[in-house]
């Protein structure tokens, strides 16, 4: 274990902690642009695609990365309440209330990767097997389809209070 750890490049370290330190600030009330919530969701799946290893039954990996998306998207609905949620100052994004499910949702999207690049580095051989293509497809799509559907989930709220304000300034 010390030995991965001791051999994991800097730049590895770097991601974590950034990922660390978004997570812990999503604890306090934070805000969402409507640049990065239609911005978010195109860049991972299409990260996350990229990434598929599609020399071995390419249309069972993506069928598994494509069902694994809509779970984690439907997940997502169902974790991400809308409860708190308001708009900000200029009416253009969101002030979503702190939460842990972001940070949680940002580890687990560190650790999917990080397992799967230390399977590559360390057992190469035991990465290209079926079993461990369509692992890591379902596991790849169901963390991008989470934040995704979150992003979805928070654009459509956006959308939502927008069309609302008007009308409460009028009543």
């Amino acid at each position: 274990m010390l030995n991965t750890l001791q051999n994991t490049p800097l730049w590895v370290y770097a991601i974590f902690l950034l990922l660390c330190y978004y997570g812990v600030k999503a604890l306090s009330p934070t805000h969402e642009s409507k640049t990065s919530l239609l911005v978010t969701p195109p860049l991972l799946l299409g990260w996350s695609l990229y990434s598929l290893n599609l020399t071995l039954s390419p249309q069972i990996s993506i069928g598994c990365w494509l069902a694994a998306v809509i779970l984690g998207s439907l997940a997502a609905l169902v974790v991400f309440a809308r409860k708190g949620i308001e708009l900000d100052d200029p009416e253009t994004g969101l002030i979503v209330p702190g939460t842990a499910k972001t940070l949680v949702l940002y580890l687990l999207f560190f650790a999917v990767n990080y397992y799967f690049g230390y399977q590559d580095e360390v057992h190469p051989e035991f990465a290209v097997t079926v079993e461990m293509v369509l692992l890591k497809a379902t596991a790849s799509g169901f963390v991008c389809g989470l934040i995704s559907g979150r992003a979805l989930k928070f654009y459509r709220v956006l959308l939502t209070l927008q069309a609302k304000r008007p009308q409460m300034s009028a009543g």
